[in-house]
């Protein structure tokens, strides 16, 4: 199938960061489109090394995927297609088998493991190497949707599927429509923290929690893997300059902004840990003095006048992450982890005030997008929650075009 005729049940949940993730074929076809994978090493499914070359035209007809490509099998130089499939039985079920079209795939790859069987000749019989791509990804599955979801938002004119879905609803529905996606972001990224914390303890989690997002979204990989590596008494033992070189050859930075530089979010953290230690702790007994959410129709400024939001996010930058973190990756923080992480811990309901929360980090046409959509006002300023409701409505709408 082409990108442009990927039909709608073209598309698998898969449990991604925070939860089930709903991936398209195209978004599949796109970590290879780019590239975003891990080449050194490859073996397919028969033992077979698998060196490429050229990974191949993305076809946006009818066929292959991709079309003559070039790959060495066992040091073999063959040139021939690529087809892309969630699972090695789509093969059969999409009737391939009997298609000439698809007589000359070479590679065959799958996202999920197959059973102990799996397709090894193409429609004319020659032969088809499998590969299973998941382990090879570089990022999690819900990062690759998401980066997706807010590319969309950010690069189109007016981002007009988002606004489409919104407006479809009446004007007083909106909010409410959103509101539920963002329920159900925040549900997720409660669970996620709940299944972490079976496996591991408050401190370790949070620590791992708070470098994956100052990583956020082009580091977050490398220094997640320096929280799994590094606790944070042995990172306190270090210095930046040690650290940022243990993730060598690691990083993104083309691009990067001073205040997002791997380094400099390092820094910030073992400040942190050295003015206090005990923030994690302290952050959580701190929200758990916020009035318990009602969520009746939330009213982003009231309650955000009523629960003295302002004041209480000043208190939490300044005092228990002691001025060592701020602006929109500090309001990302409390978002993606800490509320989370106070939800998950005190078994209570922080929706309300996370929904109301500060906007983190966010693709610039964020705004432009709810206010022509009716959603946000003066009265009804943009937060945390009609944002996560936006990457919910870019995810369902965006993945399948």
């Amino acid at each position: 199938m082409s990108e442009t005729d990927t039909p709608v049940s073209y598309v698998a949940e898969v449990q991604g960061l925070y939860g089930p993730v709903t991936l398209s074929e195209r978004i599949f076809q796109k970590i290879w489109h780019r590239g975003d994978f891990r080449r050194d090493g490859l073996k397919t499914l028969a033992g077979t090394n698998l060196e490429i070359l050229n990974r191949g035209r993305w076809n946006r007809q009818e066929g292959p995927d991709f079309i003559g490509a070039e790959l060495l099998i066992n040091g073999q130089k063959i040139i021939g297609d690529i087809e892309f499939h969630f699972y090695a039985q789509d093969w059969d079920a999409h009737g391939h088998a009997e298609n000439p079209a698809f007589g000359n795939v070479i590679l065959h790859v799958v996202l999920f493991p197959p059973g102990k069987t799996f397709p090894q000749k193409n429609s004319r019989g020659g032969a088809m190497e499998t590969l299973l791509l998941l382990p090879h990804m570089t990022s999690d599955i819900e990062e690759y949707a998401s980066s997706e979801a807010l590319a969309v938002i950010e690069n189109r004119r007016d981002a007009a599927a988002e606004l489409e879905a919104l407006l479809k609803f009446e004007e007083e529905k909106r909010s409410e429509i959103l509101r539920e996606r963002a329920r159900t972001r925040y549900r997720q990224k409660v669970d996620f923290i709940k299944k972490r914390l079976a496996k591991t303890d408050f401190e370790t989690l949070a620590h791992q929690l708070i470098l994956e997002t100052l990583g956020l979204r082009r580091n977050r990989e490398t220094l997640a893997k320096l929280a799994l590596k590094f606790s944070a008494a042995t990172m306190l033992l270090s210095d930046a300059d040690s650290l940022f070189r243990a993730g060598t050859p690691k990083w993104k930075l083309a691009g990067v902004r001073p205040a997002n530089h791997p380094k400099h979010r390092l820094t910030q953290y073992l400040t942190l840990l050295e003015k206090n230690p005990r923030w994690a702790r302290e952050a959580v007994d701190f929200l758990a003095e916020i009035p318990p959410s009602n969520d009746n129709g939330i009213q982003v400024g009231k309650f955000r006048s009523a629960a003295k939001l302002v004041q209480k996010r000043k208190t939490l930058s300044e005092k228990i992450f002691a001025g060592t973190l701020g602006g929109t990756r500090f309001d990302t923080l409390m978002c993606d982890a800490v509320f989370p992480l106070a939800a998950a811990t005190r078994e209570r309901d922080f929706f309300e005030p996370w929904f109301c929360w500060f906007l983190g980090d966010a693709p610039g046409r964020t705004a432009k997008v709810l206010r022509d959509a009716g959603i946000v006002s003066r009265e009804c300023p943009l937060c945390c929650g009609f944002f996560q409701g936006l990457i919910q409505t870019a995810l369902e709408t965006g993945n399948n075009r």
